[in-house]
């Protein structure tokens, strides 16, 4: 299989929807009936996209949660997250070279053969390199990407705050779901949420 390419669709300015008196940024994935979510561990992906997760949820889209590592069932509980399935894979961290795919094969077990129009995926986005870089991140943006490319499924990736200069969308928590991302991942969880969105994935031209 070929590179995986990225191209960005830039609009005029960031989409925004009507919720009562407010005006807030489109949210990711809204288009999607059903949504793979994929992480290196649950409590990460609860801090970078619980509430996006909620929200899906409660708008009946089909969530389901793919952890490299594992994920604690009480978080996900507290998150309102109880009935969503999760996927372990148990590997051990940090990720050895072949999580990548390790990761997309389990992808790919999960969406299944044929999973038709409406599919969705979440993932870490990967991380700057230096100090801060994340192979393990890395490992699961890039099995999220092909996997997203082979499927023409919309993807959105999840940041830990805003990326400088690159286009981002941020989804504004209130109400329950603020109260619940507080009760699963603590008084420090962000209100808002920074995702890598409206990109799309395509695979070179032979």
């Amino acid at each position: 299989m070929g590179q995986v390419m990225i191209s960005e669709l830039r609009g005029s300015g960031p989409a925004t929807t009507r919720t009562g008196r407010h005006r807030l940024p489109e949210t990711p994935l809204e288009r999607a009936s059903r949504v793979v979510a994929v992480a290196v561990d649950g409590t990460e992906l609860l801090a970078e996209a619980g509430g996006l997760l909620q929200h899906l949820v409660a708008e009946g889209v089909e969530v389901e949660i793919l952890v490299a590592v594992d994920a604690d069932p009480r978080s996900l509980a507290r998150c309102g997250l109880r009935s969503v399935p999760v996927h372990r894979l148990g590997l051990r961290w940090p990720l050895h070279g072949g999580a990548e795919d390790d990761l997309l094969a389990a992808l790919s077990e999960v969406v299944g053969f044929d999973p038709g129009p409406g599919l969705g995926i979440l993932a870490a986005a990967e991380l700057p390199a230096g100090p801060d870089g994340r192979p393990d991140r890395a490992a699961v943006a890039h099995a999220a990407e092909v996997a997203a490319a082979v499927y023409g499924a919309e993807i959105a990736r999840s940041l830990p705050r805003a990326p400088a200069g690159a286009p981002a969308t941020g989804y504004v928590l209130a109400g329950r779901e603020a109260a619940h991302k507080r009760y699963a991942v603590g008084p420090d969880a962000s209100p808002v949420e920074t995702f890598l969105a409206d990109l799309r994935v395509t695979l070179p031209q032979r």
